[in-house]
């Protein structure tokens, strides 16, 4: 591999990258539109959730599928699947035929997996580290551009527009994946593998999910969750009996006794419940009433545009926590994200956060700090990985992020509900509760600071289980 072609294989995954943030972020410039449409805001709402829960279930076994087969092929194969999704909503002229294709559309939850693999695959373990966070930097443009540039064409044209450019973003990405990757090599099993216990990891997690997604709206109590909550973790619990006992699992759970793998997802797990909630903490800060005496009274516009800054910021962070990463160590630069993005949220406490500028600073140092925790994690797991197990292992990070985003959310509803201002029959969080939230989310935040103290100082150069 000549260093001319380097700019070009991360430029090629960068793409990718976006697109699937813009998939991800797009349909929150539509939901006005689809809830004029078609009239039922729950319904609307599976569009999210239904695209989060597949990306989040397939994610581990599609990487599994880049390590066995190919990842580049594999990662076209994800994006035409994405792309054909994208054009099945753009036509759609009913709802359940629009949700068939936005569900197709959560395979590409699996692009940052199988990017992962290719760029270990391509580069090294030493460029891996700068070339995944400057490949994670396109999550920020695609967010940014799925919520700027996805309302500006439901604006000017109709909700069917953004997913038009959503299929157009997939076979562009899947012709720079081909014109400029070379085939990746496959790494066939050398034992049959155990494809049984492996499909029962995606439907148990998909239920898991549904569980902590909808469990709100349904009722954490009622019987349909808790069913689903059963059945999911009956799954998952079967899944992780066969996969320790079978000599070559689909997904393979023994990558867990792995120190730097466990406590790398221990870390990720906890950023998720605390620093993640980000959008569900200042959502709902930011469109509050002034009466609440806490909110700030933001229309739904302003409070977008409020996130903007973050998200064109946080293009820098993914780099930089690559370059920390391969001069001081995984942990180094764990520690020095998590420090940050804390004290991001600790500024609550030190700044009365009552304008406009005020929030977008907050927002910055937050994000920063996220990004950060973001590129370095996968990078210290795809390093301690098997080469011919990278992507799996980071497609079961992202269920880990997905699944404690639920169960953080959870917390921080339930924890913004504690005490509460009511005016006729609105009611909203108090000042109480936001700080309470924020106080908690702190307190996360430490904990997976001082989790990544139990990470190895340098990553060895073969740390495989």
């Amino acid at each position: 591999m000549t260093r001319r072609n380097l700019p070009l294989i991360i430029g090629a995954l960068w793409i990718a990258e976006v697109t699937g943030s813009f998939e991800t972020a797009m349909i929150l410039a539509a939901l006005k539109k689809l809830v004029e449409d078609f009239g039922n805001p729950a319904l609307v709402g599976w569009l999210i959730t239904g695209y989060l829960i597949v990306g989040a279930a397939i994610a581990a076994i599609v990487g599994r599928l880049g390590d066995l087969f190919g990842r580049r092929q594999m990662l076209i194969v994800v994006l035409m699947i994405g792309a054909i999704g994208s054009l099945i909503s753009a036509t759609a002229d009913n709802f359940a035929v629009l949700l068939t294709g936005r569900l197709m559309q959560g395979v590409t939850g699996a692009i940052l997996p199988l990017c992962i693999g290719l760029v270990h695959e391509n580069l090294g373990k030493e460029r891996a580290p700068m070339a995944i966070g400057l490949m994670i930097s396109g999550a920020s443009i695609g967010t940014a551009a799925g919520l700027v540039v996805g309302g500006m064409i439901v604006d000017q044209y109709s909700w069917h527009g953004i997913f038009f450019t959503s299929a157009g973003l997939c076979a562009v990405s899947a012709l720079a994946i081909f014109a400029f990757l070379p085939p990746s090599p496959r790494h066939p099993a050398k034992e049959p593998v155990d494809w049984l216990s492996g499909l029962a990891f995606a439907p148990g997690v998909a239920l898991v999910l549904v569980y902590f997604s909808m469990g709100k709206s349904w009722g954490w109590g009622s019987p349909l969750p808790l069913a689903a909550l059963g059945v999911g973790l009956l799954l998952v619990l079967w899944w992780w009996r066969a996969s320790l006992a079978s000599p070559n699992p689909l997904i393979a759970v023994r990558s867990f006794s792995n120190r730097t793998i466990a406590i790398g997802s221990a870390v990720t797990a906890l950023v998720a419940m605390s620093t993640l909630q980000i959008t569900v903490f200042f959502s709902l800060l930011m469109q509050a009433p002034l009466w609440t005496l806490a909110g700030l009274g933001f229309t739904a516009t302003v409070a977008g545009l409020a996130k903007l800054p973050s998200n064109i910021s946080s293009v820098f962070a993914g780099p930089l926590g690559g370059w920390l990463a391969s001069r001081g160590g995984g942990r180094f630069a764990l520690i020095v994200g998590g420090l940050i993005t804390t004290a991001g949220w600790a500024l609550w406490f030190v700044l009365e956060v009552n304008s406009f500028g005020l929030v977008v600073a907050q927002l910055i140092v937050i994000s920063f700090g996220a990004t950060m925790l973001f590129s370095v994690a996968p990078t210290i797991i795809a390093q301690a990985s098997p080469p011919e197990r990278i992507s799996e292992i980071s497609g079961l990070l992202t269920v880990i992020r997905q699944l404690f985003m639920g169960i953080g959310a959870q917390m921080v509803t339930t924890l913004l509900a504690v005490d509460i201002v009511r005016r006729g029959s609105e009611t909203y969080p108090s000042p109480f509760a936001y700080d309470l939230t924020v106080g908690v989310i702190v307190g996360v935040c430490i904990l997976a600071i001082l989790t990544a103290f139990a990470l190895p100082r340098q990553l060895p150069a073969q740390d495989n289980p």
